[in-house]
């Protein structure tokens, strides 16, 4: 990305501004976080509110060049990987630090220590890493994923053989893989179990896959599925705590929402069938989603799937992982925060191919005419939101339309006079274009208000693709 992008960007897990120089703490704490995640860069001498490029002295530069790389050498343990470099903008000059990600994780503080000093990005702000991310930390760095983990509580008397045969069924039937007797070599080779200090045990994937009681040991495991009346959580019409294996917390959740949500009928030739208000392929492949990629180290965080009047939300624990973007979803890039659950759900045919979940459930709302399914992050929560309203038919992209679409793809967010700034036209004109992109679902706005000075305009997914 040039440095005219990055500008014109808003701060986000990958990018923060300063306009003068920051404290040697505010520059250890985001390259470590930049280290710990998916990397990053700085900008000093840009305001961040307005994107003013304020610049820095040049007899100051140099000296600021120096005592940054020397901050970064000196404070943070390991050494992130970084790269600094002056960038004349305007006749402006910049210090631009690129922070790349680490392989060393935990990054900290040297003086506070791994367990007080651990910083993540969270949105675009530093947060202090709790112990189970600085696990989580621990295990990229060896490449081991939670649910490859021992559970040295549990037995193989918790992997019930009624799971375990199912999987073998399913297999069988999606990739024609040949029965075997599921022994103790087995359930090693697929990851279910391993040998630790001489006793063996299972893995929390395979507490999670077959086991009827995985919560037991891994808290949180469960889905909290309810139906409120409205389009706000306040009263309840249906609820019901799922538990059990994830296949058979799948096919619960899936019941949950048939039961709750409307039905009507399709003449097909001379067959009645019938249809629910959203397409369930797209409902069942956003629970597997969920299942699948949720961060089940979190003790305790569940995954929610709400039904409203007008919309389905799905909430999971964990992020996106730091190599992806929400910009990125539906474009194929696939990085699996649970290996085992992934390659199992890959060979029952839950998961029909890497990175392509996100760009079913969007063609399967759009086939049924409905407005474009929204994805969310926040504060170490993934979650899908899918509209029951109709799309508006025969809406056709104008030029400039296109362009702001265009735009907050690339950088994720925008306001109106970023927008203004870059298409060279009124802010009426842009406030019009934006008004007719809102109500035909293509664009949301993210704010307190809708006077929020720092309140911004997303797309909802549907351009994302």
């Amino acid at each position: 990305m040039s440095i005219q992008d990055l500008i014109s960007s808003p701060e986000s897990k990958t990018l923060e501004f300063k306009e003068t120089m920051p404290t040697p703490q505010a520059i250890a704490k985001t390259a470590c976080a930049f280290s710990n995640g998916g990397g990053g860069t700085i900008l000093v001498g840009v305001e961040d509110k307005n994107k003013t490029i304020t610049g820095i002295d040049e007899q100051e530069i140099h000296i600021l060049e120096e005592k940054i790389a020397n901050i970064v050498y000196t404070i943070v343990e390991p050494t992130p990987s970084n790269h600094i470099t002056i960038q004349n903008v305007d006749g402006k000059l910049i210090l631009k630090i690129d922070v790349f990600p680490g392989s060393l994780k935990p990054y900290h503080l040297k003086n506070k220590g791994e367990l007080e000093g651990t910083y993540i990005r969270v949105g675009s702000t530093n947060r202090k890493a709790d112990i189970e991310t600085i696990e989580e930390l621990r295990r990229q760095r060896m490449n081991i994923s939670f649910d490859e983990t021992s559970v040295i509580d549990a037995s193989l008397e918790d992997l019930h053989t009624r799971n375990i045969e199912f999987y073998l069924k399913k297999r069988e039937e999606v990739r024609d893989i040949p029965r075997i007797e599921p022994d103790t070599k087995f359930l090693k080779k697929i990851k279910a179990i391993q040998q630790q200090n001489g006793s063996i045990y299972p893995t929390a994937a395979g507490i999670l896959l077959f086991s009827s009681e995985p919560e037991k040991y891994i808290p949180g495991a469960i889905i909290k599925c309810a139906r409120f009346k409205g389009i706000e959580m306040d009263e309840f019409l249906d609820q019901k705590i799922i538990k059990g294996s994830l296949f058979s917390q799948i096919e619960e959740t899936i019941a949950f929402f048939k039961k709750n949500v409307k039905r009507g009928a399709k003449i097909e030739g001379i067959y009645r069938k019938e249809e629910y208000e959203y397409p369930e392929t797209a409902i069942r492949e956003a629970v597997v989603n969920a299942i699948c990629h949720r961060d089940y180290s979190r003790k305790g965080a569940d995954i929610k799937f709400a039904i409203f009047d007008d919309r389905i939300e799905i909430t999971s624990p964990g992020g996106l992982l730091p190599q992806i973007s929400l910009s990125d979803l539906g474009t194929g890039v696939s990085e699996l925060r649970n290996k085992i659950i992934g390659r199992i759900f890959n060979e029952t045919g839950l998961i029909e191919g890497w990175g392509t979940g996100i760009r079913r459930i969007r063609k399967q709302i759009e086939e049924k005419g409905l407005v474009p399914p929204e994805f969310r992050e926040n504060n170490g929560f993934f979650k899908a939101i899918i509209y029951n309203e109709p799309l508006q038919e025969h809406f056709e992209l104008d030029k400039d339309e296109k362009e702001i679409i265009a735009y907050i793809q690339k950088h994720g967010k925008a306001g109106t006079k970023d927008l203004e700034k870059v298409l060279g036209i009124s802010k009426a004109t842009i406030k019009r274009k934006i008004r007719t992109l809102t109500e035909n679902g293509y664009l949301i706005w993210k704010g307190k208000s809708k006077k929020d000075p720092s309140g911004h305009y997303e797309l909802t997914g549907s351009t994302m693709s």
